[in-house]
């Protein structure tokens, strides 16, 4: 009777994990067999070998899409999950690293989907994974990075842990960085891609330092239609014929250059936190291009400025009295005038006599 019950139990063992292995197997078979779905049409068009660079118009669609529940997540997160997984591309692979740093940067809910799909042990395979592109494992190292140091995911311990197993195994025996700043958020956070660019789930200290994140989109424009301003009246300034300013002018151009380039952080956090409004993106960009031009603008016309206004300029020096080089035919002609017209008040009027 107890070997009956142990043929028994060891039978159910047989078809538990037998169930577990069909699932497993079925869920392959239907990720190769499966119709494509709007969500994978748009993660592939995303993420084609031929592009150059990220498109990231259609990244911050994608994720616009997501948040308007227009696609879902969950199916966005596995499409990707596929693509990096794929080794055999390495620029679909880095395409696909960007639309997730994406998606985790404006869409809430993608980095709970990360997490249940297992998103970061893909990563890290490929970041232990010799074969893989260079760029693409440092990209990965990266992103883990920035989501295991920040605060605001510790909801979701596993993107801790997985940055604290990588530290522990990456780190020397004695405890010395072999190159300074290896963990730190800035020297991770935003080479080329994860700066501009653009569009926040997990914090960029540059955007958060200005608190664009927080910021609705009334204060926004705001912004905009403050810089657009000063701009708009620098440049008025600045694009003159001779292109030299006076010393006034030279000063309150220099206060406005000052204050572009303090507005310059703000639009481009402005440019990453918008994704549902084209027209304060689009203004944005444009802005963030005008300001970059009308600084490069002023530091030109400064060197044309000065050595008039230091040299030989009357109208943008101002002269004191005691001055050597004060025209004193301008002074003594008037005191001239005053006493000759002193003196005819003494002598009497001759009477003009017209000649023949």
């Amino acid at each position: 009777m107890e070997r009956f019950n142990n043929l028994s139990q060891w039978g159910e063992r047989l078809k538990t994990s037998g169930a577990q292995m069909g699932r497993m197997v079925s869920e392959k078979v239907k990720d190769m067999i499966q119709t494509p779905t709007l969500e994978s049409k748009m993660v592939d068009e995303a993420t084609l070998e031929t592009m150059e660079e990220p498109n990231w118009g259609m990244n911050l669609r994608i994720c616009s899409m997501i948040n308007r529940e227009e696609l879902r997540g969950p199916e966005v997160v596995r499409a990707m999950k596929r693509k990096i997984s794929n080794h055999g591309s390495p620029v679909s692979q880095s395409l696909t690293l960007d639309l997730l740093e994406a998606c985790t940067m404006n869409c809430e809910k993608v980095f709970s989907e990360v997490a249940s799909d297992r998103v970061l042990d893909d990563m890290v395979r490929m970041i232990d994974n010799a074969q893989v592109d260079q760029g693409n494992r440092d990209k990965a190292l990266q992103l883990i990075t920035a989501w295991g140091q920040s605060d605001s995911l510790d909801y979701l311990p596993v993107f801790r842990q997985t940055y604290m197993n990588l530290k522990k195994r990456t780190e020397p025996p004695n405890g010395e960085s072999s190159s300074p700043d290896m963990y730190s958020q800035e020297s991770y956070i935003h080479q080329d891609p994860l700066s501009s660019t653009i569009p926040e789930g997990y914090p960029i200290p540059e955007i958060e330092i200005h608190g664009t994140f927080h910021l609705s989109n009334e204060e926004k424009k705001e912004i905009l239609v403050e810089t657009r301003n000063t701009v708009d009246l620098l440049s008025s300034m600045i694009n003159t014929e001779t292109e030299q300013l006076s010393a006034e002018e030279y000063e309150l151009s220099s206060s406005m250059v000052e204050k572009c380039k303090q507005s310059q952080p703000m639009i481009q956090g402005i440019i990453h936190t918008t994704i549902n409004d084209e027209c304060v993106l689009f203004e944005a960009l444009s802005l963030n291009e005008e300001l970059q031009q009308i600084i490069s603008k002023f530091e030109q016309v400064d060197l044309h400025s000065r050595d008039p206004n230091e040299t030989n300029d009357a109208s943008s020096i101002s002269v004191s009295p005691s001055s050597k080089d004060v025209d004193t035919t301008n002074i003594a002609s008037p005191v001239k005038s005053d006493q000759s017209s002193s003196n005819s008040e003494h002598e009497p009027l001759q009477p003009q006599t017209a000649k023949a």
